[in-house]
């Protein structure tokens, strides 16, 4: 597992070149930048002794599980800990915190969780608990939901980011062809665009990410069938998505099937699928991610998918980079409607 701890030692050095804050609470709201890695959750909790016992095994095994979809082990998220007393108003940035304390004045559990609450983009989760046997109850009960809120974190820090060096031309390209809109940073470029299929990728030095979106007709719930799904793309991106051999292109890997689940995306249902894509007839190959879903206005069926080619290297954080591209899909209606807010989907 990735996990590490932090000591007030460590930071000796970046106090020096911070100014010194004033406390704050629980409750006031911040406007710093937030700090820390990706996919980083830092856990505070009330001593060491909690985070080296029972408690610090069951938050890692949940939240620094094994990512699924990657070809290799990476955790889920890679952790950093510290004692409660050691929660100093610079380490509050960080853009994950999850708290549990464990206090006996509090006859009943209380979960609080607040965005941006000392610093943007930011959440924290805080378990406040009687005694550790109702933190492994609520913590089982409520886990899921913070490990959503956290993911929703990292694609949000992700999408300011990229927001901030937009390549407006590929928006308004989709808006104007394809009437959706997603936003793409600069190194992104439209390989590919024909027949209700669009390839936008962005090659560097040492990987690729890729986004395809196709589009094709509504006929039947079938079409959210996995099995219906793999097929469907392997037949597009066998069309469209060639590799460098003779008779190559891309597909989904099968030796180990997609993981498939159903959620809720951009306001309505879709599948997610999470796997490895595969050159056919040739040696390339690297994770992937997609969201299939209807768009019931145009009675099309949309899948939008991101993957990812790094070989040899970790893959998780460009896998989340393309995650978050994916997570800004918007109609164009609901984009004009968020930019007469003065607000952008994050």
């Amino acid at each position: 597992m990735k996990t590490k701890n932090f000591s007030p030692q460590v930071f000796i050095l970046f106090w020096i070149m911070v100014l010194m804050l004033g406390s704050c609470d629980f409750k006031k709201l911040g406007v710093k930048p937030s700090t820390g890695k990706t996919n980083e959750i830092l856990v505070v909790t009330n001593s060491d002794a909690d985070w080296k016992g029972r408690m610090g095994n069951t938050i890692r095994d949940f939240f620094a599980q094994i990512q699924p979809g990657l070809p290799q082990d990476e955790n889920m998220y890679t952790l950093a800990h510290i004692p409660q007393a050691n929660l100093s108003e610079m380490l509050k940035t960080h853009h994950n915190i999850f708290i549990v304390d464990v206090n006996p004045e509090f006859e009943q559990p209380l979960i609080e969780t607040k965005k941006d609450l000392w610093a943007r983009p930011q959440r924290v989760i805080k378990m406040t608990v009687p005694n550790t046997d109702e933190f492994y109850k609520i913590f089982n009960e409520k886990k899921e939901t913070f490990l959503e809120l956290f993911n929703a974190n990292e694609r949000r820090r992700i999408t300011l980011a990229f927001d901030a060096i937009e390549d407006v031309k590929i928006r308004n390209r989709l808006i104007s062809e394809y009437d959706v809109s997603m936003r793409f940073p600069k190194g992104f470029y439209i390989a590919v665009d024909t027949n209700n299929f669009v390839w936008i990728r962005r090659e560097a030095v040492r990987f690729s990410q890729g986004v395809i979106l196709y589009f094709y007709p509504y006929t039947e719930m079938t079409s959210f069938n996995p099995d219906v799904i793999v097929r469907k793309q392997d037949s597009i991106t066998k069309k469209y998505i060639p590799g460098p051999a003779k008779g190559s292109y891309m597909k989904i890997s099968m030796f180990e099937p997609p993981v498939t689940k159903q959620i809720e995306f951009n306001g309505g249902y879709a599948v997610e699928m999470r796997g490895l894509w595969e050159l056919q007839n040739d040696f390339m190959g690297g994770p992937f991610i997609s969201y299939t879903f209807v768009d019931e206005q145009h009675n099309r069926v949309v899948t939008i998918m991101g993957y990812v080619y790094n070989p040899s290297q970790d893959k998780r954080d460009l896998v989340r980079q393309v995650e978050a591209i994916l997570y800004t899909f918007q109609y164009p209606e609901q984009a004009k409607e968020q930019a007469s807010s003065g607000k952008l989907k994050e």
